[in-house]
C-alpha cells in the first residue's frame, strides 16, 4: 500500500466489529465469571434464568451487529467447516454453542433434567469463548495484535462479569469479590501499559491504518484508563458496584474501538522507506547533480 493511498484511508469500517466484540465480551464474561465463582463455592454452579437470559441475549444481540461487517451473511455458517483449522470458525462454534444452550435452558421448564447439563456447558464455553474472541486476531503483518493484547478480552470480560454478580453474592463475600475486581482492574492496567508499549514500537516498523486516530492516542489511552481502571475502582470502594459495572460495560466498547483505531501494519513500503532512509544516512547529503527523491515516491508519481 503506498503512502497516497494510505492517506485515502480516512474511513473508520469497524462499528460492526466493536459493537460485536464489545457485547460478546459482556455476555461470555458474565458465564465465565460465574464459573470462577462456582468454582470459589461463592455461588451455586447452575446460574438462575435470569442470568442465562441475560448471556444470551448479550451475546445475541452481538451477533445481529456482526452481520453488518459481512459481505455475505448467509454464507456465515460455513466457517464451521473448518473448526480446529482456523480460529475464526474455533470463534464461530464456541459462541454459537453459549448462545444456543443459553437459549434451551432458558426455554426448559423449571427443573427439567437438562438444564443443569445446559448450564454448566454455558459456563464453561463463555470462557472458551472470551479466549477465542482474542486468539482470531493472530494475524501476520499485524503489529499490534500480538502478545498480551490478545487475552483483554478474557480480562475486561470476567471484570464486567463480576461487578454483574456482586449483587447475588452473600454479604461474607461480596468484600471477597469486590477486592477480586480490584486485582483484575490492575492485571487490566498492566495490559494497558504493555499495549502503549508495543504501538510505539510498531510505529517505527509499520504503518498506521488510521493515521487520524492514532494522532489521538495520548488522549484516548488517557480516557480508556479513567473509564475502565479508576472510575470501576473508586466505585467499588465507595460501595457503588452498579456504578462500577456500567463503567466497566462501557469501557468494554470504547476499549474495541481502541484496539481496531490502533492497527500499525507492517506494509512492505514501510520496510522501503526505512531502509532508503538508512541509505541516504550512510550516503550523507544528496549531490545536487543526481536525483536524489527515493524511489517509492518516484513510484507513486508514475
Amino acid at each position: 500500500m503506498t503512502r497516497h493511498e494510505l492517506r485515502e484511508r480516512t474511513g473508520f469500517h469497524e462499528p460492526p466489529l466493536v459493537l460485536f466484540t464489545a457485547l460478546a465480551t459482556a455476555g461470555a464474561g458474565v458465564g465465565a465469571a460465574h464459573l470462577c465463582l462456582a468454582f470459589l463455592g461463592w455461588v451455586p454452579w447452575v446460574p438462575s434464568a435470569g442470568l442465562m437470559t441475560l448471556i444470551g441475549v448479550l451475546l445475541a444481540v452481538g451477533l445481529l451487529f456482526s452481520v453488518g461487517h459481512l459481505g455475505r451473511p448467509l454464507r456465515s455458517p460455513l466457517a464451521l467447516f473448518r473448526v480446529g483449522r482456523s480460529s475464526l470458525s474455533n470463534e464461530v462454534l464456541v459462541l454459537g454453542a453459549t448462545l444456543a444452550s443459553s437459549l434451551v435452558a432458558v426455554l426448559l421448564p423449571a427443573g427439567h433434567p437438562l438444564v443443569a447439563p445446559l448450564s454448566v456447558t454455558v459456563l464453561a464455553t463463555s470462557l472458551l469463548t472470551l479466549l477465542a474472541l482474542g486468539l482470531v486476531y493472530r494475524l501476520p503483518g499485524q503489529l499490534t495484535w500480538a502478545g498480551p493484547v490478545l487475552i483483554h478480552p478474557l480480562v475486561l470480560g470476567i471484570a464486567f462479569g463480576l461487578t454483574v454478580l456482586l449483587g447475588d453474592l452473600p454479604t461474607g463475600t461480596r468484600a471477597r469479590g469486590e477486592l477480586l475486581i480490584l486485582v483484575i482492574l490492575l492485571v487490566d492496567g498492566l495490559l494497558v501499559w504493555e499495549r502503549t508499549r508495543r504501538i510505539g514500537g510498531a510505529l517505527r516498523r509499520g504503518l498506521p491504518a488510521q493515521p487520524s486516530i492514532m494522532g489521538q492516542r495520548g488522549a484516548a489511552f488517557t480516557f480508556r484508563i479513567l473509564l475502565g481502571i479508576l472510575l470501576p475502582a473508586a466505585a467499588l470502594l465507595w460501595g457503588r458496584w452498579e456504578l462500577a459495572g456500567l463503567c466497566l460495560f462501557l469501557n468494554l466498547f470504547l476499549d474495541r474501538f481502541l484496539f481496531y483505531g490502533f492497527v500499525v501494519r507492517d506494509y512492505t513500503e514501510a520496510e522501503v522507506m526505512r531502509v532508503e532512509a538508512a541509505l541516504r544516512a550512510r550516503a550523507g547529503p544528496p549531490v545536487e547533480s543526481f536525483d536524489s527523491t527515493p524511489t517509492s515516491i518516484r513510484a507513486n508519481e508514475r
